[in-house]
């Protein structure tokens, strides 16, 4: 199923671009976290466990609500910095760690979440981990991002004319292959699998602005473009600077949003 090359085991692909990341990324709209939480029925002193966590843009939208998160994430780097953002946060308790390695007890979550992560989990016994963390009736909420390249022509240009350079046309940020994985692989899987149930899938679209210093950090934010050669980076980041000469500095940029519900059976 993962069809990425990279290995984020040790969580050193992220661990020199924090803040990079966290003011090029978008953020998630309020309407996956509410349709999240309406979903999953979850209490309101309920425990939520964050996968993939990053610099904790999903893991605040659930802890401003008053929820207790508990974020993992692979980069110790980005702990520290989302450590650091949320400090004043006493309801999260962030940990350097993945997924595979965590240590909860059997039915100790009401919530898992991960956001733009699940992907990078190996698959053997990924399921499995999440049905014995979660209580019963327990909710595992998986949800993507990715421009609608068909929707943009700056977008789609980026994506057949840079990105396409080194290895990554259909890859972030123009990344459909992350709506293959949702809706064509995970989807499909959790529907069948007997341990889960009540299997949702949901799309939504928000249009944001990006000015070229920003849309250049993105697309160097994204994990494949890290793995690539320092020479290469470079020369993607020239490639992407002679393509804005082509458009405006600020671009309408469309997103999708997918999200994929299941519930512990």
């Amino acid at each position: 199923m993962n069809n990425f090359s990279i290995n984020l085991k040790d969580g050193r692909t992220f661990d020199k671009i924090c803040a990079l990341y966290d003011r090029s990324r978008v953020d998630y709209p309020d309407e996956i976290i509410q349709d999240i939480i309406n979903y999953s029925k979850i209490p309101s002193d309920a425990v939520i466990l964050d996968v993939g966590c990053g610099t904790g843009q999903a893991t605040s939208s659930f802890a401003k609500k008053g929820y207790f998160v508990h974020a993992i994430d692979a980069s110790e780097n980005m702990i520290s910095y989302a450590k650091n953002k949320y400090k004043d946060f006493k309801n999260i308790n962030f940990e350097a760690s993945t997924f595979e390695d965590v240590s909860l007890p059997n039915n100790s979550v009401d919530l898992i979440t991960s956001a733009m992560a699940w992907h990078w989990i190996k698959p053997e016994g990924r399921d499995e981990k999440a049905w014995m963390i979660l209580k019963d009736q327990g909710t595992l909420a998986l949800f993507w991002s990715y421009q609608l390249k068909e929707e943009s022509d700056f977008v789609k240009a980026v994506s057949e004319k840079v990105l396409i350079k080194y290895g990554g046309e259909n890859r972030g940020p123009a990344g459909s292959r992350v709506k293959h994985i949702a809706s064509d692989e995970l989807f499909v899987k959790f529907s069948e699998n007997p341990s889960f149930t009540s299997v949702v899938l949901k799309e939504y679209n928000k249009m944001f602005i990006f000015n070229k210093e920003r849309y250049v950090d993105l697309v160097l934010s994204y994990g494949w473009v890290q793995g690539l050669p320092e020479e290469k980076r470079k020369q993607l980041v020239g490639d992407l600077n002679i393509l804005f000469e082509n458009f405006d500095n600020s671009q309408s940029i469309p997103y999708q949003y997918i999200l994929l519900l299941a519930k512990k059976a």
